[in-house]
């Protein structure tokens, strides 16, 4: 078995000589270790440098150097270190001298023992030498990957693992930025096919000077991570939202703002709601309706997302039929009163407005539903079509 280590460099003229040194010395350790692994290749990916990085990695004979014409980015460089790795397992480290070489062992052990797609060292632990800003900023990651993800990760933007060549179709595809790591742990997070453990690493401080913006690069691995985790848990971002606008509905029906009294408290004392309060009402309609189509929104596409993934799953289209009916015939009730004055008078009175109100926004609850049984419905049968293709 081959193991290649890929080491992406940009101007880290300070600690490349460094981290070349120690990676080719773990090489042996990796082959003497009892893992399987007979030969480790080294492969330092030099991003388009301005200082001397390059210079002195060529100096190393006995570890490959592959050069970008300009920076590309550090995720980049990964992706042609791996292109160019000849490894049935991958690893990759940061040059800045943060990650020690030598722990490519436990990873390996670990990715083999557990036969894992990816193995991460994780640098939150009591421990690591890790700017106190950064901690912050990765717990906060951790928190967002484990809530839409039910995992337990510790460190979601670690910058050494070790993986499977083989996982690699189903990591990508993965950014050029700073944002890689975040996106490989999430896509492995939440993929129910990938796999992938932890285990507490040593971690220093950096030479030189970091690249990481705090606020610039932070904002793009929030935007990575909730773009990923919507490509394979939509449900629970759009569920989020839906409860949001369910709550702020509720809340203008039961709460007294404008007025003497709430419009839900008022109709229960007096049988009647006063003419001031058709705004009210009408907004509350619009966040109660809004709420219905995010809510059946989220799960029919997290069934699209499914029959993309290939992954079964049992369609609801059903109870979306079932929920429409009942919207439909709660709709008719409020409206019985304005619909019986409108058959027997030909007129419908002014203050019979809310039941307008009610009986439209179950009659536009009950079609959003139909319309999303049809679709679940329609992504369970290409789903299905497809798994019966030659």
């Amino acid at each position: 078995m081959i193991f290649s280590i890929v080491i992406p460099a940009y101007n880290e003229e300070g600690s490349v000589a460094d981290i070349l040194r120690r990676s080719l010395a773990a090489a042996q350790k990796i082959k003497g270790a009892g893992l399987g692994v007979s030969e480790v290749e080294v492969l330092l990916v030099n991003d388009g440098s301005s200082d001397k990085t390059e210079a002195i990695a060529r100096e190393f004979k006995d570890a490959a150097v592959i050069s970008h014409p300009r920076n590309r980015g550090y995720g980049a460089a990964i992706k042609t270190g791996f292109s160019r790795a000849r490894g049935d397992l991958l690893g990759f480290l940061d040059a800045d001298g943060t990650c020690d070489p030598d722990f490519f062992v436990p990873l390996i052990e670990l990715c083999l023992r557990e036969n894992l797609d990816v193995a991460v060292g994780s640098r939150l632990h009591s421990g690591a030498r890790m700017p106190l800003v950064r901690v912050i900023g990765n717990r906060l990651f951790r928190a967002l990957v484990n809530a839409v993800g039910s995992s337990s990760a510790t460190d979601v933007a670690s910058g050494m693992r070790v993986l499977r060549k083989s996982s690699l179709p189903r990591l990508n595809p993965l950014p050029d930025g700073l944002d890689f790591t975040p996106a490989m742990s999430v896509r492995a997070l939440l993929d129910p096919r990938l796999r992938l453990k932890e285990i507490p690493m040593p971690y220093e401080e950096r030479v030189g000077e970091s690249k990481l913006s705090v606020v610039q690069d932070g904002l793009r691995f929030l935007r990575i991570i909730l773009e990923t985790s919507m490509t394979y848990r939509p449900r629970f971002f759009f569920g989020l939202a839906a409860l949001a606008f369910a709550a702020l509905g509720l809340w203008g029906l039961a709460a007294s703002w404008g007025g003497p009294a709430s419009p839900l408290l008022y109709y229960l004392r007096n049988g009647r709601l006063e003419n001031w309060m058709i705004f009210r009402c009408v907004f509350v309609s619009w966040c109660l309706s809004s709420a219905a189509f995010l809510a059946a929104f989220g799960w029919t596409t997290q069934s699209l997302v499914r029959a993309v993934n290939e992954e079964d799953f049992r369609p609801r289209s059903g109870v979306f039929v079932a929920l429409a009916a009942a919207s439909l015939a709660l709709g008719l009730f409020l409206s019985r009163r304005m619909l019986a004055s409108y058959l027997s008078s030909g007129t419908i009175p002014t203050n019979y407005w809310i039941f307008i109100v009610a009986g439209t926004l179950f009659a536009l609850i009950s079609i959003e539903f139909l319309a999303f049984a049809v679709l679940e419905r329609v992504a369970f049968l290409l789903r299905e079509r497809t798994r019966r293709s030659p």
